[in-house]
């Protein structure tokens, strides 16, 4: 029997695939909510786990239209660089697994709703670690 999953936080935000347009990517906590999912365009491909820090970085990248490689993880591929590059008024994630790009843009709105989904995911992830502050 397949485990089951909670559900507890999940969320979907709206991008453009530079190949195929318009997608829905999906944010996910990790069931002990230790670690945050993201499936850009939704496929499982193209899913990365990332880490507190490499969440804090994210967020910040996308917040001050920094450019920058975000460490996260495959479940085949292992340790990836997710990159956060700015494009005029679009903020871009792009992913190279196996071998195939991916690139997901997110206008203004966009952003700030992907932002607001992290950060929440963020204080989840931060109300597990061991000597948070309360």
């Amino acid at each position: 029997m397949p485990a089951t999953r909670s559900f507890y936080f999940y969320r979907r935000v709206a991008g453009n695939d530079a190949v195929y347009g318009a997608c829905t990517n999906q944010i996910e906590l990790s069931e002990d909510r230790s670690r945050l999912h993201l499936r850009l365009a939704s496929t499982a491909k193209f899913a990365v786990t990332l880490e507190w820090r490499g969440l804090f970085h994210l967020i910040e990248a996308l917040s001050t239209g920094m450019r920058f490689g975000v460490a996260c993880r495959h479940e085949t591929e292992g340790p990836l660089t997710l990159a956060v590059e700015p494009e005029g008024n679009t903020m871009t994630l792009s992913l190279r697994v196996e071998g195939s790009p991916i690139t997901v843009g997110f206008d203004p709105r966009q952003t700030t709703e992907l932002v607001s989904h992290l950060r929440t995911g963020l204080r989840h992830i931060e109300a597990t670690r061991p000597g948070r502050l309360l």
